[in-house]
């Protein structure tokens, strides 16, 4: 015992160093992109690929990969590497393409050549840099089903916001971002609008990734809006600095190791529906599988097409599929329409006796219970989707039986996940910020809003929301309106609380 007191001050600066030592470990974000993180997550989205059809089928878009001779790489690797911003971990991500194993270096280069004319050429209309062909490389390995813990989804990984301002369909049965061709339009218009405000494609590109106000607010702190990519690298955030080498070293990667098709790419067509179809009634009656329309057609992640969708096929069946549709819809099976959802087991409810009384005390193993307070505009459906919920777990916590009837101010028991029970708590405190902001409440009854331009010869008009209208598609009824125009003149944050009959004003030049 004494001589442990005699040693009590070099034991503690031992376990001191330990825990410095193990800092690192603990405190590594979840999407921030370490050397590690960088290839678990490369791994994992192109070992799904090499199992899945049609990579897993050597018959599907045949060819040979001509991988780099080592001589050749290492004198382009030189180059390449002076280029980098952080030449370090550029080498170190960089190692990590270089040393998958050979079905997964296959698979990887084949699926980027796969892809790869449709997405240059989507860059050339929009006068984008080819070099951002190799960002979905890097964001996805081009994993259509990729999703991350910040509700990315898709080879482009576009969040929900970009996808739903670019066009995109986003709902129970569709989410267009897992379509490849369908998300990268809309990956290049973000990118096109972000180039616009930031002047340079990598900055475009950061913005893409990392928000335009993280962007903005960088800028400023490296000296202005016309600082250089490695001035705001300078400032910027360990993951971002990070994800910029793992680009940057994909792009080396793929223009170096080439895919050689021995056949062109196959024929596709397009096909509307005209009722609700799944994949099982096509399959069973037309020479193609559940697995190839899955493929073809990703966005129906329960491979239920909703009536009158288009559905994509091989060209050579489209004939077909429309002499044979009678046939097709005819075998149904009501049981191919239930969409699956894991349902939580709850406890009795405690003191729950009358209709409208508040759930007391109510505890669910596994899960975190936070408070959200009800904001003007709110619905339930919305709150839900915030909170990857559904709305009946909402009026089973909160014992509502009427939706409708729910009022600003008051708060909600919500039931989230242990493990994302930091990020929500993280949400709820931005979202608070925001509110904080002195706003400018619009008056709609004067010729122009507070704050904004409008050209004298702009004319002032009144629309009201129709079912299934986003601001994407009111603005394509209007020349010269942007979705951004109209929620700006508006002061609309979230797209997605617009509501069927609400009144909006856009000014028409």
């Amino acid at each position: 015992m004494k001589r442990f007191e005699q040693n009590k001050p070099g034991f503690l600066i031992g376990i001191f160093v330990v825990l410095l030592l193990l800092i690192p470990f603990v405190n590594r974000g979840q999407d921030s992109i370490d050397h590690e993180g960088f290839e678990q997550g490369l791994l994992e989205n192109i070992h799904r690929q090499v199992f899945e059809y049609p990579w897993n089928d050597a018959a599907f878009f045949p060819g040979k990969p001509e991988l780099a001779i080592r001589q050749t790489m290492k004198r382009e690797l030189k180059a390449a590497k002076e280029d980098a911003y952080n030449p370090d971990k550029f080498e170190a991500y960089f190692s990590v393409l270089n040393n998958l194993a050979a079905p997964d270096k296959a698979i990887f280069v084949k699926s980027f050549y796969f892809y790869q004319a449709e997405i240059k050429s989507e860059l050339a209309k929009a006068g984008l840099s080819e070099d951002l062909q190799y960002l979905p490389a890097t964001l996805s390995a081009f994993n259509v089903e990729a999703k991350s813990s910040f509700k990315r989804a898709g080879a482009w990984q576009l969040t929900h916001f970009q996808a739903v301002l670019n066009g995109l369909q986003i709902n129970k049965l569709v989410d267009e971002r897992l379509n490849v061709s369908k998300a990268t339009r809309a990956a290049v218009q973000e990118l096109k609008k972000d180039e616009t405000i930031f002047d340079h494609p990598k900055k475009a590109m950061l913005a893409f990734v990392f928000g335009k106000t993280e962007i903005k607010n960088l800028c400023r702190r490296a000296g202005g809006d016309k600082c250089s990519v490695n001035e705001l690298l300078e400032v910027a955030p360990k993951e971002m600095t990070d994800f910029m080498a793992a680009y940057q070293a994909t792009a080396a990667f793929l223009s170096q190791n080439k895919f050689v098709p021995e056949q062109e790419l196959p024929k596709i067509a397009e096909a509307k529906v005209r009722l609700q179809t799944h994949f099982d009634q096509i399959s069973a009656v037309l020479p193609i599988s559940t697995d190839e329309l899955r493929f073809f057609n990703p966005q129906f992640p329960y491979s239920i097409i909703p009536e009158q969708a288009s559905i994509t096929l091989p060209e050579k069946l489209k004939q077909d599929f429309l002499f044979l549709q009678d046939s097709i819809y005819n075998g149904v099976d009501s049981t191919l329409f239930d969409v699956v959802a894991q349902k939580i087991e709850y406890p009795p409810a405690p003191n729950r006796q009358y209709v409208g009384e508040k759930v007391k005390d109510l505890e669910i193993e596994g899960k975190t219970k936070i408070k959200y307070t009800i904001k003007s505009g709110d619905v339930l459906g919305f709150i839900a989707e915030d909170y990857d919920v559904r709305v009946a777990d909402l009026k089973y916590w909160n014992n509502i039986y009427d939706e409708r009837k729910i009022q600003a101010g008051k708060t909600l028991d919500i039931f989230i996940d242990d493990e994302n029970a930091d990020y929500y708590r993280n949400l709820q405190q931005e979202t608070a910020k925001k509110e904080e902001q002195k706003t400018v409440v619009p008056d709609f009854a004067s010729a122009t809003l507070p704050g904004i331009v409008v050209p004298e010869s702009a004319k002032k008009v009144e629309h009201i929301v129709k079912s299934g209208e986003s601001p994407y598609v009111i603005a394509q009824k209007y020349d010269g309106v942007t979705p951004e125009k109209i929620l700006e003149w508006n002061s609309v944050s979230d797209a997605r609380k617009i509501q069927i009959g609400q009144k909006l004003i856009i000014y028409v030049q």
